[in-house]
């Protein structure tokens, strides 16, 4: 067995379902065509609420290929993209089920979600009071809020019975799943784990919390253009629902199957600003020590990386925090370095967010194109990087992917080209 530091985890598969796409396939076609994902509400009755937009799902008419119909409704709508997901990687990669029951202990899912279930807390609260009784709480209940139920789920249908839990970190949640499954599969506790996040909070209380802080977006009357990270008039982020995993696999493991590998994760880090629980420390101490460390995991440099797909919400202080320490690391590199926003298409998918960005940072890697950020009417004076604004055709090696989130929660990851 080769020691950890030998071993290399690539990426094998994808699948993700989110505002703009059901698959990948169409997830990059949309991504590339700069298409806005973003609209009025069609699932949540927001007469009371003061967001009415959001990065809304629409579930595909093919859902039977995924779970049972019937699942559909006892189940959260996080579990549900989740599994839409991780199915879609799981096929992607090319395992076969007799692979996996060989050897069912060396296959794992860490599937991690911000908000978890908080629609169904809601409504099991609604159903007590109205009824003044918990007669009428659904049996389904509480798998269908607790945060591991996607992993869990996905590993009973699939026989994967490895490392299988949920990680919680807010719109860091994905990047920690990757990072803390790669590092599994490097201390040679798995050699495959399906890692990433889901997300679903476009209902009352989800949008209502956002909205009481001040986080959200309020153009309801022109929901294309809310989303506008390093944009000089952004009014905070989108919320949006969907899911991002990835198949991690050992690269010894992936050749002796004869695999097809996207990518390969090279780097991984992570920090907490100790600072506030909703803001990111201003100097962006805690960013800079998880892009560094990203970096000197994967052996790398400022001068290596040829583009970061940026946490860019969309926020004031946030998109400016990112920007001063991507600055500050990166120096004159920082001119050539590319920047983009997958969140001004997508809106902000919380704890799915760095799942969809890393499948972005992977098609990028493997297409030689990077997708534009859209909705820069004016930009920001104080943003001095190299903002693509159009899609860009160009060599793209490394890859860095930002998540940042409330409790100063901070991951970075870097994808790579793989190369043999």
């Amino acid at each position: 067995m080769q020691n950890s530091a030998q071993k290399r985890v690539v990426i094998t598969g994808m699948g993700t379902i989110n505002p703009i796409a059901a698959s990948v396939p169409e997830f990059w076609d949309n991504l590339i065509a700069g298409k806005n994902g973003v609209r009025t509400l069609k699932y949540t009755d927001t007469s009371i609420l003061p967001v009415k937009i959001g990065g809304e799902v629409d579930l595909p008419e093919n859902i039977g290929d995924y779970l049972p119909k019937k699942k559909v409704n006892r189940f959260e709508r996080f579990i549900v993209f989740a599994r839409i997901a991780a199915v879609q990687a799981f096929r992607d990669s090319g395992i076969l089920r007799e692979d996996v029951d060989s050897a069912p202990y060396r296959y794992g899912a860490i599937i991690g979600t911000g908000d978890g279930g908080n629609a169904g807390h809601y409504k099991s609260c609604q159903s007590i009071d109205k009824h003044n009784s918990v007669e009428f709480v659904s049996p389904f209940y509480v798998v269908s809020v607790i945060p591991n139920t996607p992993p869990a789920y996905f590993a009973k249908d699939y026989n994967f019975q490895g490392p299988n839990f949920s990680v919680n970190s807010a719109c860091a949640t994905s990047n920690h799943a990757i990072g803390i499954a790669a590092a599994m599969i490097k201390a040679g506790t798995a050699d495959v784990m399906m890692a990433g996040g889901c997300e679903s909070c476009l209902n009352m209380s989800g949008l209502s919390g956002f909205s009481a802080i001040g986080a959200l977006s309020r153009r309801n009357d022109s929901p294309e253009t809310a989303s506008r990270p390093f944009d000089k008039n952004r009014d905070g982020f989108v919320l949006a629902e969907g899911a991002g995993v990835v198949c991690l696999e050992e690269l010894e493991h992936a050749k002796k199957r004869g695999a097809r590998i996207y990518a390969e994760l090279s780097g991984y880090g992570l920090s907490c600003d100790a600072f506030d629980l909703v803001a990111p420390h201003p100097d962006g101490r805690g960013i800079a020590m998880s892009v560094n460390m990203a970096l000197e995991s994967a052996g790398l440099s400022a001068s290596d990386i040829d583009l970061v797909n940026a946490h860019g919400t969309s926020t004031n202080i946030g998109d400016l925090a990112e920007t001063t320490t991507l600055r500050r690391l990166f120096g004159a590199e920082a001119d050539r370095i590319m920047v983009h926003s997958t969140k001004s298409m997508v809106g902000h998918l919380i704890g799915a967010a760095g799942g969809v960005e890393a499948i972005a940072a992977i098609l990028a890697l493997c297409k030689g194109i990077v997708h534009p950020s859209i909705n820069i009417f004016e930009r920001d004076p104080k943003i001095d990087l190299n903002i693509v604004t159009e899609t860009r055709e160009c060599a793209v090696r490394h890859v860095l992917s930002n998540g940042f989130g409330f409790g100063g929660q901070n991951s970075s990851i870097i994808l790579s080209q793989f190369k043999g």
